[in-house]
Protein backbone atom coordinates (compact mmCIF):
# COMPACT_ATOMS: atom_id res chain seq x y z
CA UNK A 1 0.00 0.00 0.00
CA UNK A 2 1.49 3.47 -1.24
CA UNK A 3 0.14 6.04 1.25
CA UNK A 4 1.44 8.80 -0.84
CA UNK A 5 -0.26 8.09 -3.07
CA UNK A 6 -3.34 7.07 -1.77
CA UNK A 7 -3.81 10.73 0.21
CA UNK A 8 -2.56 12.22 -2.84
CA UNK A 9 -5.53 10.60 -4.61
CA UNK A 10 -7.95 11.71 -1.34
CA UNK A 11 -6.55 15.19 -1.80
CA UNK A 12 -8.63 15.20 -5.17
CA UNK A 13 -11.92 13.63 -4.10
CA UNK A 14 -11.96 15.22 -1.06
CA UNK A 15 -11.08 19.18 -1.99
CA UNK A 16 -12.69 18.86 -6.14
CA UNK A 17 -16.53 18.33 -6.68
CA UNK A 18 -17.26 17.18 -10.45
CA UNK A 19 -16.28 13.65 -11.15
CA UNK A 20 -15.83 11.39 -14.51
CA UNK A 21 -15.42 7.86 -13.64
CA UNK A 22 -14.58 5.49 -16.71
CA UNK A 23 -13.86 2.02 -17.27
CA UNK A 24 -12.02 0.05 -19.98
CA UNK A 25 -14.49 -0.67 -23.48
CA UNK A 26 -16.44 -4.43 -23.66
CA UNK A 27 -16.38 -3.80 -19.65
CA UNK A 28 -16.12 -6.73 -17.26
CA UNK A 29 -17.49 -7.43 -13.93
CA UNK A 30 -14.31 -5.78 -12.24
CA UNK A 31 -14.49 -2.56 -14.18
CA UNK A 32 -18.56 -2.44 -13.76
CA UNK A 33 -18.06 -2.93 -9.88
CA UNK A 34 -15.36 -1.01 -9.45
CA UNK A 35 -16.45 2.41 -11.22
CA UNK A 36 -20.05 2.29 -9.36
CA UNK A 37 -18.59 1.65 -5.96
CA UNK A 38 -16.65 4.72 -6.94
CA UNK A 39 -19.32 6.19 -8.27
CA UNK A 40 -21.47 5.68 -5.38
CA UNK A 41 -18.93 6.61 -2.95
CA UNK A 42 -18.71 9.80 -4.42
CA UNK A 43 -22.13 10.81 -4.74
CA UNK A 44 -22.88 9.68 -1.93
CA UNK A 45 -20.16 11.62 -0.07
CA UNK A 46 -22.21 15.42 -2.20
CA UNK A 47 -19.88 15.05 -5.09
CA UNK A 48 -20.96 15.77 -8.65
CA UNK A 49 -20.10 11.93 -10.27
CA UNK A 50 -20.95 10.86 -14.11
CA UNK A 51 -19.95 6.98 -14.49
CA UNK A 52 -19.54 6.50 -18.58
CA UNK A 53 -18.20 3.73 -21.18
CA UNK A 54 -18.38 3.66 -24.79
CA UNK A 55 -19.89 -0.10 -24.83
CA UNK A 56 -23.34 -1.31 -24.10
CA UNK A 57 -23.27 -2.70 -20.73
CA UNK A 58 -23.99 -6.63 -20.19
CA UNK A 59 -27.39 -7.62 -19.55
CA UNK A 60 -25.88 -9.72 -17.13
CA UNK A 61 -25.68 -6.64 -14.33
CA UNK A 62 -28.75 -5.10 -14.62
CA UNK A 63 -29.36 -6.24 -11.37
CA UNK A 64 -27.36 -3.85 -9.93
CA UNK A 65 -29.10 -0.74 -9.04
CA UNK A 66 -27.09 1.57 -10.27
CA UNK A 67 -26.13 0.31 -13.46
CA UNK A 68 -28.42 2.74 -15.48
CA UNK A 69 -26.67 5.31 -14.57
CA UNK A 70 -23.72 4.43 -16.32
CA UNK A 71 -23.90 6.92 -19.46
CA UNK A 72 -22.15 6.62 -22.75
CA UNK A 73 -18.96 8.43 -22.83
CA UNK A 74 -18.94 11.90 -24.93
CA UNK A 75 -15.88 13.33 -24.08
CA UNK A 76 -17.28 16.96 -23.56
CA UNK A 77 -18.57 16.08 -19.83
CA UNK A 78 -17.94 19.10 -17.62
CA UNK A 79 -15.69 17.49 -15.30
CA UNK A 80 -12.70 18.31 -12.96
CA UNK A 81 -10.94 14.68 -12.28
CA UNK A 82 -11.50 11.77 -14.71
CA UNK A 83 -10.76 8.55 -13.02
CA UNK A 84 -9.87 5.39 -15.50
CA UNK A 85 -10.14 2.31 -13.61
CA UNK A 86 -9.08 -1.55 -14.65
CA UNK A 87 -7.78 0.39 -17.95
CA UNK A 88 -4.24 -0.85 -18.32
CA UNK A 89 -4.03 1.94 -21.57
CA UNK A 90 -5.35 5.15 -22.27
CA UNK A 91 -6.62 4.02 -25.66
CA UNK A 92 -8.82 1.04 -23.58
CA UNK A 93 -11.10 4.13 -22.23
CA UNK A 94 -11.96 5.76 -25.57
CA UNK A 95 -11.23 8.80 -24.07
CA UNK A 96 -10.25 11.90 -25.97
CA UNK A 97 -6.52 13.25 -25.65
CA UNK A 98 -7.68 16.84 -26.06
CA UNK A 99 -10.65 16.30 -23.89
CA UNK A 100 -8.48 15.57 -20.69
CA UNK A 101 -5.33 17.51 -21.21
CA UNK A 102 -6.89 20.45 -18.63
CA UNK A 103 -7.99 17.87 -16.42
CA UNK A 104 -6.25 15.56 -13.27
CA UNK A 105 -6.35 12.28 -14.88
CA UNK A 106 -6.09 9.47 -12.02
CA UNK A 107 -5.68 5.97 -13.03
CA UNK A 108 -6.56 3.29 -10.87
CA UNK A 109 -5.28 -0.23 -12.19
CA UNK A 110 -3.88 -3.73 -11.29
CA UNK A 111 -2.71 -5.12 -15.11
CA UNK A 112 1.16 -4.88 -14.80
CA UNK A 113 1.30 -4.07 -18.68
CA UNK A 114 -0.13 -0.14 -17.03
CA UNK A 115 1.28 2.40 -19.49
CA UNK A 116 1.35 4.89 -16.54
CA UNK A 117 -0.90 7.26 -18.24
CA UNK A 118 -2.63 9.32 -15.40
CA UNK A 119 -1.56 12.26 -13.42
CA UNK A 120 -1.36 9.98 -10.79
CA UNK A 121 -0.85 6.36 -11.07
CA UNK A 122 -2.52 3.89 -8.69
CA UNK A 123 -1.27 0.72 -9.93
CA UNK A 124 -0.80 -2.53 -7.95
CA UNK A 125 -0.67 -5.41 -10.49
CA UNK A 126 -0.20 -8.30 -7.20
CA UNK A 127 -3.99 -6.62 -6.37
CA UNK A 128 -6.45 -9.38 -7.29
CA UNK A 129 -9.21 -7.02 -8.39
CA UNK A 130 -9.73 -3.02 -9.05
CA UNK A 131 -12.50 -3.34 -6.47
CA UNK A 132 -9.48 -3.52 -3.85
CA UNK A 133 -7.54 -0.75 -4.65
CA UNK A 134 -10.81 1.45 -4.66
CA UNK A 135 -11.70 -0.32 -0.89
CA UNK A 136 -8.54 0.98 0.06
CA UNK A 137 -8.70 4.29 -1.14
CA UNK A 138 -11.86 4.46 0.60
CA UNK A 139 -11.21 3.53 3.67
CA UNK A 140 -7.83 5.06 4.13
CA UNK A 141 -9.16 8.29 3.26
CA UNK A 142 -12.07 7.71 5.55
CA UNK A 143 -14.53 7.90 3.02
CA UNK A 144 -18.29 6.42 4.05
CA UNK A 145 -18.69 2.64 2.24
CA UNK A 146 -22.50 2.08 2.35
CA UNK A 147 -24.03 -1.44 1.09
CA UNK A 148 -24.70 -0.30 -2.15
CA UNK A 149 -20.82 0.41 -2.39
CA UNK A 150 -19.53 -2.27 -0.70
CA UNK A 151 -21.76 -4.59 -2.79
CA UNK A 152 -19.99 -3.27 -5.76
CA UNK A 153 -16.69 -3.78 -4.38
CA UNK A 154 -17.60 -7.32 -3.86
CA UNK A 155 -19.20 -8.30 -7.42
CA UNK A 156 -15.75 -6.62 -8.49
CA UNK A 157 -13.31 -9.17 -6.22
CA UNK A 158 -15.71 -11.71 -6.77
CA UNK A 159 -15.32 -12.10 -10.66
CA UNK A 160 -12.34 -10.71 -11.33
CA UNK A 161 -11.19 -13.82 -8.94
CA UNK A 162 -13.39 -15.96 -10.72
CA UNK A 163 -15.06 -16.59 -7.38
CA UNK A 164 -11.57 -16.78 -5.68
CA UNK A 165 -10.46 -19.73 -7.26
CA UNK A 166 -7.92 -17.90 -10.08
CA UNK A 167 -4.05 -17.87 -8.57
CA UNK A 168 -4.61 -13.84 -8.51
CA UNK A 169 -6.73 -14.73 -5.09
CA UNK A 170 -4.94 -13.59 -2.08
CA UNK A 171 -5.00 -13.59 1.33
CA UNK A 172 -5.64 -9.46 0.97
CA UNK A 173 -8.82 -10.22 -1.35
CA UNK A 174 -10.25 -12.73 1.42
CA UNK A 175 -9.59 -9.86 3.88
CA UNK A 176 -11.14 -7.27 2.42
CA UNK A 177 -14.21 -9.53 0.92
CA UNK A 178 -14.64 -10.47 4.85
CA UNK A 179 -14.97 -6.73 5.74
CA UNK A 180 -17.13 -5.80 2.81
CA UNK A 181 -19.57 -9.00 4.40
CA UNK A 182 -19.18 -7.58 7.57
CA UNK A 183 -20.55 -4.25 6.29
CA UNK A 184 -23.78 -6.30 4.77
CA UNK A 185 -23.00 -7.69 1.46
CA UNK A 186 -24.79 -10.96 0.91
CA UNK A 187 -22.24 -13.34 -1.02
CA UNK A 188 -25.23 -15.68 -2.15
CA UNK A 189 -27.01 -12.79 -3.78
CA UNK A 190 -23.82 -11.72 -5.98
CA UNK A 191 -23.37 -15.03 -6.84
CA UNK A 192 -26.52 -16.05 -7.81
CA UNK A 193 -27.28 -12.96 -10.23
CA UNK A 194 -23.52 -13.48 -12.10
CA UNK A 195 -23.34 -17.22 -12.02
CA UNK A 196 -27.13 -18.77 -11.98
CA UNK A 197 -28.82 -16.66 -13.21
CA UNK A 198 -28.28 -17.12 -17.19
CA UNK A 199 -30.98 -16.43 -19.83
CA UNK A 200 -31.96 -19.78 -21.94
CA UNK A 201 -30.55 -18.25 -24.92
CA UNK A 202 -27.33 -17.86 -23.56
CA UNK A 203 -27.44 -21.67 -22.47
CA UNK A 204 -28.08 -22.36 -26.13
CA UNK A 205 -25.20 -20.27 -27.58
CA UNK A 206 -22.94 -21.98 -24.66
CA UNK A 207 -24.15 -25.44 -25.73
CA UNK A 208 -23.19 -25.19 -29.12
CA UNK A 209 -19.70 -23.22 -28.13
CA UNK A 210 -19.15 -26.10 -25.97
CA UNK A 211 -19.51 -28.57 -29.01
CA UNK A 212 -16.76 -26.43 -31.17
CA UNK A 213 -14.10 -27.34 -28.31
CA UNK A 214 -10.81 -28.71 -29.41
CA UNK A 215 -7.50 -29.61 -27.66
CA UNK A 216 -4.48 -29.79 -28.92
CA UNK A 217 -0.97 -30.61 -27.76
CA UNK A 218 -2.36 -33.11 -25.48
CA UNK A 219 -5.34 -31.58 -24.49
CA UNK A 220 -2.72 -28.64 -23.03
CA UNK A 221 -4.47 -26.48 -25.30
CA UNK A 222 -8.47 -25.93 -25.33
CA UNK A 223 -9.89 -24.22 -28.24
CA UNK A 224 -13.50 -23.19 -28.57
CA UNK A 225 -15.58 -20.98 -30.98
CA UNK A 226 -18.29 -18.32 -31.24
CA UNK A 227 -19.66 -17.92 -35.14
CA UNK A 228 -22.08 -14.89 -36.24
CA UNK A 229 -24.64 -17.77 -37.30
CA UNK A 230 -24.62 -19.17 -33.62
CA UNK A 231 -25.31 -15.80 -32.11
CA UNK A 232 -27.94 -15.40 -34.46
CA UNK A 233 -29.67 -18.62 -34.37
CA UNK A 234 -29.79 -18.71 -30.48
CA UNK A 235 -30.56 -15.10 -30.63
CA UNK A 236 -28.06 -13.65 -28.38
CA UNK A 237 -24.91 -10.81 -28.94
CA UNK A 238 -21.18 -11.36 -27.44
CA UNK A 239 -22.65 -9.87 -23.82
CA UNK A 240 -23.99 -13.01 -23.35
CA UNK A 241 -20.57 -14.77 -23.30
CA UNK A 242 -18.89 -13.71 -20.40
CA UNK A 243 -17.22 -16.77 -18.51
CA UNK A 244 -17.51 -18.65 -21.48
CA UNK A 245 -13.85 -19.17 -21.83
CA UNK A 246 -13.50 -20.34 -18.30
CA UNK A 247 -15.33 -23.98 -19.64
CA UNK A 248 -12.71 -24.15 -22.12
CA UNK A 249 -9.76 -23.65 -19.49
CA UNK A 250 -12.01 -26.14 -17.01
CA UNK A 251 -10.92 -29.11 -19.25
CA UNK A 252 -9.11 -31.74 -17.44
CA UNK A 253 -5.29 -30.96 -18.09
CA UNK A 254 -5.34 -28.09 -19.93
CA UNK A 255 -3.14 -25.33 -18.88
CA UNK A 256 -4.33 -22.79 -21.92
CA UNK A 257 -8.12 -22.30 -23.01
CA UNK A 258 -9.20 -20.04 -25.75
CA UNK A 259 -11.78 -18.54 -26.57
CA UNK A 260 -12.56 -17.10 -30.36
CA UNK A 261 -15.68 -14.59 -30.93
CA UNK A 262 -16.67 -14.04 -34.00
CA UNK A 263 -18.18 -10.60 -33.04
CA UNK A 264 -18.45 -8.97 -36.81
CA UNK A 265 -17.94 -10.80 -40.06
CA UNK A 266 -13.94 -11.36 -40.68
CA UNK A 267 -13.34 -9.98 -37.11
CA UNK A 268 -12.40 -12.57 -33.96
CA UNK A 269 -11.86 -11.35 -30.38
CA UNK A 270 -9.59 -13.63 -28.63
CA UNK A 271 -9.94 -14.57 -24.71
CA UNK A 272 -7.28 -16.39 -23.09
CA UNK A 273 -6.84 -17.97 -19.44
CA UNK A 274 -4.37 -20.08 -18.06
CA UNK A 275 -4.14 -21.79 -15.05
CA UNK A 276 -0.68 -21.09 -13.15
CA UNK A 277 2.60 -21.20 -15.38
CA UNK A 278 1.50 -19.76 -18.42
CA UNK A 279 1.71 -16.28 -18.74
CA UNK A 280 -1.24 -15.82 -21.68
CA UNK A 281 -0.62 -11.52 -21.55
CA UNK A 282 2.93 -12.15 -23.67
CA UNK A 283 1.19 -13.72 -26.07
CA UNK A 284 -1.69 -11.80 -26.12
CA UNK A 285 0.31 -8.95 -26.80
CA UNK A 286 2.34 -10.54 -29.49
CA UNK A 287 -0.76 -10.20 -30.81
CA UNK A 288 -1.42 -6.62 -29.89
CA UNK A 289 -3.36 -7.15 -26.78
CA UNK A 290 -2.57 -7.83 -23.40
CA UNK A 291 -3.99 -8.19 -19.82
CA UNK A 292 -2.59 -10.16 -17.14
CA UNK A 293 -0.55 -13.38 -16.50
CA UNK A 294 -3.38 -16.11 -16.60
CA UNK A 295 -6.11 -13.77 -18.38
CA UNK A 296 -5.69 -12.01 -21.24
CA UNK A 297 -7.16 -11.36 -24.80
CA UNK A 298 -6.71 -9.86 -28.12
CA UNK A 299 -8.62 -8.98 -31.71
CA UNK A 300 -7.53 -9.83 -35.05
CA UNK A 301 -9.08 -9.84 -38.75
CA UNK A 302 -9.25 -13.09 -40.14
CA UNK A 303 -11.27 -16.31 -40.46
CA UNK A 304 -12.21 -18.40 -37.09
CA UNK A 305 -9.88 -21.04 -38.94
CA UNK A 306 -7.15 -18.20 -39.89
CA UNK A 307 -6.86 -17.02 -35.88
CA UNK A 308 -7.27 -20.66 -34.57
CA UNK A 309 -3.88 -21.56 -36.75
CA UNK A 310 -2.22 -19.14 -35.60
CA UNK A 311 -3.21 -19.03 -32.07
CA UNK A 312 -1.83 -23.32 -32.03
CA UNK A 313 1.67 -21.96 -33.63
CA UNK A 314 1.89 -19.21 -30.96
CA UNK A 315 1.13 -21.92 -28.03
CA UNK A 316 3.43 -24.73 -29.76
CA UNK A 317 5.97 -24.57 -26.94
CA UNK A 318 3.21 -26.59 -24.99
CA UNK A 319 4.39 -29.92 -26.96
Amino acid sequence: MNENILEKIGYYLKNYNDFLIVGHKDPDGDAIGSSLALYKALTEYGKRAIVANTSKISDLYFFLDDVKNIVQLQNNEKVQVIITVDSADFERTNLDKKYVKDKILINIDHHPTNTQYGNINYVVPQAAAVGCLIYEILKFNSIPISLKTAEYLYLSILTDTGSFRYSSTSSNAFRIASELIDLGVKPWKIAYNIYESKKLSTLKLMGQAINTITPYYNNKLIIMYITQKMYEDTKTTADDTEGFVNIARSVKGCEVGALLREDKPNFIKVSLRSKDQVDVSSIAASFGGGGHKNAAGFELEGSIEDVKEKLIKAFSFLT
